[in-house]
């Protein structure tokens, strides 16, 4: 038997008779404020769960799935997320300092206000995620960030070597210390759109 418990209060949040939680299917469960800290979770599927303020630092999640699910203050520090998928999920103010997401898949995911310091990003699809956060020191080599939102997002020390930032918005993103010559259209809409001034005309000839 094995039970889910909250991270401060101890309430058991779910039972299930089995082993161990590796590869298990937990869709569309609420186990907001879950304590799953230090575990083997890996194929693990949370698709559609609440997950907000979950506890993952430490835990083993290759290849696990949380499409759809709202991770939201959920800590992941130092979490193995490799191949883990993440497609759509919101993961708004979480933890994921020093975390190995080396081949995750966030396209579209929801991260502003995350912590991805020293995260492992290597070979990532971070492309349209909204990435206005820190990745500071973060490693992005060969990531795919092709549209991604980045303006204001903290990229000093990162490292980007042949990651893609095509169409990607990065006005007003810290690049201090990043060496931008190595990425792909990596300076693209570093700096703000700037329109074009226009003369002034009569309201009656806005159509002519």
């Amino acid at each position: 038997m094995i039970q889910i418990k909250h991270r401060e209060s101890g309430d058991i949040l779910l039972e299930m008779d089995a082993e161990c939680l590796q590869g298990q299917k937990l869709i569309g469960k609420n186990l907001k404020g879950a304590d799953l800290s230090n575990r083997v979770l890996r194929d693990c599927v949370f698709d559609s769960d609440n997950l907000n303020g979950c506890n993952f630092a430490g835990s083993d999640l290759e290849g696990a799935s949380f499409i759809g699910a709202s991770a939201q203050d959920a800590d992941f520090t130092g979490a193995n997320l490799q191949k883990s998928r993440f497609t759509d999920a919101l993961l708004y103010r979480s933890l994921f300092t020093g975390a190995n997401m080396t081949g995750a898949n966030m396209r579209y995911a929801k991260m502003e206000n995350c912590n991805l310091a020293s995260a492992r990003l290597v070979e990532a699809d971070l492309s349209m995620c909204d990435l206005r956060c820190d990745l500071s020191a973060a490693n992005l080599t060969r990531a795919d960030v092709r549209g991604a939102i980045l303006n204001g997002a903290n990229l000093s020390g990162a490292k980007i070597d042949d990651a893609d930032f095509t169409d990607a918005d990065m006005h007003d993103a810290n690049m201090e210390g990043t060496l931008i010559e190595r990425a792909k259209n990596a300076c693209a809409k570093h700096k703000k759109f700037q329109p074009i001034a226009r003369a002034k005309r009569p309201w009656w000839k806005v159509w002519a």
